[in-house]
């Protein structure tokens, strides 16, 4: 018999540790919609144990990628999730009090350079998500020490593995991906906004010239030229699919006025943001 894919999402067992971790085996939809935005509150680690043949997510207006079956999301994070039917997932969730205790337990632990860690390739933190599900399933003898103690042994093991990555990409040079990530979430979400070299190494942890010399090694061209190609990519899509005045756009893309936009745009486009607007409703 077909699974309805409207039936929503069930929880089909779980287990809690006073301390702040909680470990979830739930099925279904989420929300009985097949898209949703999904918010991450609090940092969890994910294994999809089955999918639909559809399931993928976008960040920040980006391009749809597959969702692969391990997957670290950090707390705050954001992301838009489409299905088109129900999943099994297993889901550890770590209370920041926690994760900031064992921060303070142990010497090099940290998690807080990590946003979105997408299919992680890991036999080890895939057995430990294995395993429980089938506790949360079938919870035995003392389940709250065995959350607690599965835990912190994910948490420990992603940071082991997020150190290891990031080993590997100090000695290849340029931004890690995870920085790269951010890097185009903030430009993304901040077009409008005066974008400071000194501002963008910062949110990286990184100098000014270790940025520039790692978006060049990435993208090719220089922070600004990124910068600017973000920012008419966004300004050409504003023209062609909605009906913002010339200064709306301009605004919402860090162009000071109309006027230097129109300029700018017909310097980079071939034309000006007027025909270009004709020539997309036409």
């Amino acid at each position: 018999m077909q699974e309805d894919a409207n039936a929503g999402m069930r929880l089909l067992g779980h287990l809690n540790s006073p301390r702040g971790v909680g470990i979830f085996a739930v099925r279904g939809v989420l929300n009985n919609k097949h898209e949703n935005l999904v918010t991450i509150e609090e940092a969890v680690i994910s294994l999809i144990l089955s999918n639909p043949t559809e399931f993928v997510s976008s960040r920040a207006g980006r391009t749809f990628q597959p969702i692969h079956p391990l997957n670290f999301c950090a707390g705050g994070t954001s992301f838009l999730m489409r299905t088109n039917g129900p999943m099994t997932v297993a889901s550890c969730v770590f209370s920041r009090a926690f994760l900031n205790e064992l921060s303070e337990m142990e010497e090099g632990f940290r998690l807080d350079n990590l946003d979105i860690v997408s299919g992680i390739d890991s036999p080890r933190l895939t057995e430990l998500c294995q395993s429980m599900f089938r506790e949360a399933l079938t919870p035995g003898f003392a389940s709250s020490i065995f959350a607690e103690a599965t835990g912190t042994t994910i948490a420990l093991e992603i940071a082991r593995y997020n150190g290891g990555r990031r080993s590997k990409e100090r000695t290849r040079g340029g931004l890690a991906p995870w920085q790269l990530r951010r890097l185009e979430d903030y430009l993304y979400a901040n077009l409008s906004a005066e974008l400071s070299l000194g501002k963008l190494a910062k949110l990286l942890g990184l100098s000014v010239r270790h940025l520039s010399r790692g978006v060049r090694q990435a993208k090719g061209i220089t922070i600004q030229q990124w910068v600017a190609q973000e920012r008419f990519q966004e300004a050409r899509r504003l023209r062609a699919e909605t009906n913002l005045p010339i200064n709306l756009v301009a605004n919402q893309t860090g162009f000071r006025s109309a006027a230097a936009f129109a300029t700018a745009f017909r310097a980079a486009i071939g034309c000006t943001p007027s025909d270009f607007r004709k020539v997309c409703v036409d």
